[in-house]
């Protein structure tokens, strides 16, 4: 299931100005939500360590990304969500009805943010082994050492980039699937179609990402997973987030 949330940031002017670290305001708006009206699944998302099987994006229309701000050209933002979990999805609804029923909130410095309408988006089920989707959020392939506890981010032109996103979904799937999921993630095949490098600082880091289309080949039920929980890491962060644009083909 998935959510197109409509925020209205005010007072607005020409020039108004967030930062470009925006993830952590959006997530607190999130976590304000879900904290009113559905903790115990505010704590089991952000009080345990369990996976986060849901995907996010934030969409600034036509707003210019500088080093340490966004210059936004209007007070719209477009917030989307997507999850499995029927659960949650539902907890999350009921969170942006809270929300929306508080009227304007602050949000940063003298900024406010309003829920003016929250919708359902519709997309096919996949019942086919191919799909070709759009990354509207940028998809992060993490390798993390271990040994040193540090993260490298590949580029989608880097060798072993299939295999990385794939132990990603490992790592997220499994727990909560079993392990017989990770055969068909091992079969699963990856192909950037056309893609853009990106470079997002979040949480006073930088992350080597990538935006536009990548094809999906593997079974049907796995890629309406991937489409719901997003691709790679950190999509519980606003990265990694899906739209599926067709299926089928040669």
């Amino acid at each position: 299931m998935r959510f197109r949330i409509n925020l209205e940031i005010s007072p607005f002017t020409d020039g108004t100005m967030i930062p470009i670290k925006y993830q952590p305001l959006f997530l607190s708006l999130l976590k304000r939500g879900l904290q009113n009206s559905a903790p115990e699944i505010y704590k089991e998302l952000y009080e345990t360590n369990k996976e986060k099987l849901f995907s996010q994006a934030i969409i600034f229309k036509g707003a210019k990304f500088e080093k340490e701000k966004i210059v936004l050209q209007t007070p719209q933002v477009l917030y989307l969500f997507s999850t499995p979990r029927a659960e949650l999805a539902m907890a999350v609804y009921n969170a942006f009805i809270y929300l929306k029923n508080q009227g304007e909130i602050p949000f940063h410095r003298e900024l406010n943010i309003a829920v003016k309408s929250i919708s359902m988006i519709y997309q096919d089920p996949i019942t086919e082994k191919q799909v070709l989707f759009q990354a509207v959020s940028p998809i992060l392939a993490r390798d993390h050492n271990r040994e040193t506890r540090k993260d490298w981010f590949l580029h989608f032109e880097d060798e072993g980039y299939e295999s990385i996103l794939k132990q990603n979904l490992v790592n997220r799937l499994v727990p909560s699937m079993g392990q017989g999921v990770s055969f068909d993630i091992a079969n699963l095949s990856i192909r950037p179609v056309a893609m853009k490098k990106t470079v997002t600082k979040a949480y006073e880091k930088y992350y080597q990402g990538a935006i536009g289309k990548i094809e999906l080949r593997g079974e049907p039920y796995l890629l309406n997973v991937i489409r719901d929980v997003g691709l790679g890491a950190k999509s519980g962060l606003y990265f990694g987030f899906l739209n599926q644009l067709n299926q089928g083909g040669e």
